[in-house]
């Protein structure tokens, strides 16, 4: 089902793409009858297809994936207070440092999360040097800790790079601030993940995290409470009112970008920061690279 809507996808993506030639093939094909009267339309419609393809191009390989933002997420959980999650995701660090990356190292300056979550792909395969990887995620802290699942990541060279982060592989932490009990485990497509739910048992808010949205509906099922995911990078490329053209996920368009649920479960797949590694066309469109910070609320406490 996913790949026949992305081979969907791939045909309006054509079709757009093919769009704006339309009107300077039929007019060129009158010019080429000696109709006059053809002249000044197709230079118009000439000059405005060119305009439409220099626009979508200087946004999509230029502006766009240099353009990021902080998307701001809540959701309701069992807290005593609002806890602040920051979510990086995609981060495909490489070895030169984009303005996107430089950035990220301005906002992690300046946001004061609770808990920092990373869901997988955290650099280019490329960029195996522990020492341009220990000046971008060094410095990378918080209260409650910096954790990690992997995507197609080198798991040992990030763990030389910036031991501070904690990896979890089918694994579970249980995070105590002050009354609340925050469970969270890291969880991995291959392996036994029965036992990593299984320790959360105790904790009040309980938060699962895996590179794709894949596992979203075991989660569900094992009572977590909120699931952090990345991998689809929002398409990359999107189209108006249909979304991303390919997401590369199990769950197809079903959570594609944003927040969604699996059940009374918030689901929340980040579009990542980073880009596909070449050969892959190193473009954005429609979707701005991004850094998620998500608030847990307490619930609102009914009316006397």
């Amino acid at each position: 089902m996913a790949n026949g809507v992305e081979f969907a996808g791939f045909l309006i993506l054509a079709f757009l793409g093919v769009l704006p030639l339309v009107p300077v093939v039929f007019f060129a094909q009158r010019a080429l009858k000696k109709d006059r009267s053809a002249r000044r339309p197709l230079a118009a419609f000439s000059v405005l297809a060119l305009a439409v393809y220099a626009v979508v191009c200087a946004d999509g390989f230029l502006l766009e994936p240099n353009w990021p933002r902080v998307v701001h997420v809540e959701v309701t959980g069992a807290v005593s207070e609002p806890l602040t999650i920051l979510q990086l995701s995609d981060l495909h660090l490489e070895k030169d440092t984009p303005p996107r990356e430089a950035w990220l190292a301005e906002r992690l300056k300046e946001l004061r999360p609770d808990l920092i979550l990373l869901t997988g792909d955290i650099h280019q395969m490329e960029n195996l040097d522990a020492g341009i990887l220990r000046a971008k995620l060094g410095g990378i802290t918080a209260p409650l800790g910096v954790f990690a699942c992997s995507g197609y990541d080198h798991v040992r060279t990030i763990q030389e790079a910036a031991p501070g982060i904690q990896w979890l592989e089918n694994e579970a932490v249980v995070l105590r601030r002050g009354g609340d009990i925050v469970g969270l485990a890291g969880l991995n497509a291959f392996g036994r993940r029965a036992s990593a739910y299984e320790r959360l048992g105790e904790a009040d808010f309980r938060i699962a995290m895996h590179h794709t949205p894949g596992l979203a509906d075991e989660a569900a099922a094992a009572g977590m409470h909120l699931y952090l995911c990345g991998h689809t990078h929002g398409g990359q490329v999107r189209i108006p009112l249909w979304g991303a053209v390919i997401t590369n996920s199990p769950t197809g368009k079903r959570f594609e970008r944003g927040l969604g649920h699996a059940g009374a479960m918030p689901v929340y797949t980040s579009s990542g920061l980073g880009l596909e590694p070449p050969p892959a066309p190193q473009v954005r469109f429609l979707c701005r690279p991004e850094i998620t910070v998500i608030t847990v609320v307490p619930p609102a406490k009914p009316s006397p």
